[in-house]
């Protein structure tokens, strides 16, 4: 409280993994008293305020695992949530290589396409995908240093 107990301030921590784009604060008046012990009537309501404390997340999916020479798969990649900045460079690529991810409307399903490297034989495989080259709408950056698919 200030000197005078006119201004009263408090941290408010959001919960974690949460979106919420609508959110106010409320306070019951009725619970609040004056120095000459008058309760107060009603209540006071804050401005809207919103809430983003999810981080981007991911899957990855091949449409085909066993490829040889001459072939190519589409690689997917599905987030939780839309996502920007993703780029071929955020994906790690042994063996192959990969085009320019694109993004559906959403910015939650992205595809590429990887092409073996030739003259290479290697049954297992990894992709992995480096989430801090991504954030969401509310610039939240992903925190998994890698997904892999094999």
């Amino acid at each position: 409280a200030s000197a005078d107990r006119t201004v009263w301030t408090a941290t408010l921590t959001p919960t974690a993994n949460t979106n919420a784009g609508a959110n106010t604060l409320r306070v019951n008046l009725a619970g609040v008293t004056d120095a000459a012990g008058n309760a107060g009537v009603g209540r006071a309501d804050s401005a809207n305020y919103s809430v983003h404390t999810t981080r981007p997340t991911a899957t990855i999916t091949l449409a085909d695992s066993a490829l040889s020479a001459g072939e190519t798969t589409t690689v997917t990649l599905r987030f939780n949530e839309p996502v920007t900045g993703l780029d071929a460079s955020d994906i790690v690529c042994s063996n192959g290589t990969l085009s320019a991810p694109t993004a559906n409307a959403e910015r939650t399903l992205w595809t590429a396409t990887l092409t073996p490297t030739a003259n290479v034989s290697a049954p297992a495989n990894t992709l992995r995908l480096n989430l801090a080259g991504v954030s969401n709408d509310a610039g939240n950056a992903g925190t998994d240093s890698a997904l892999s698919a094999n």
